[in-house]
């Protein structure tokens, strides 16, 4: 009985910060993406600020 107990506090600890963690990141993602306009402005802004740079392609060909 006492192991069934503790099994199911376990669990809602376990639920507890689980929720914490998603609620928390969902929080902080609050700041917008800034879209560039220009490969050489973009790339010269990562490398003043030393962020990465994601480039996306697409095309319907």
């Amino acid at each position: 009985m006492l192991n069934s107990v503790w099994r199911q506090r376990q669990h809602i600890a376990l639920a507890t910060l689980l929720l914490a963690v998603v609620v928390s990141s969902v929080a902080l993602a609050t700041e917008e993406i800034q879209w560039g306009e220009s490969i050489e402005k973009g790339l010269a802004e990562a490398q003043k600020t030393g962020k990465p740079v994601m480039m996306d392609f697409y095309t319907e060909w």
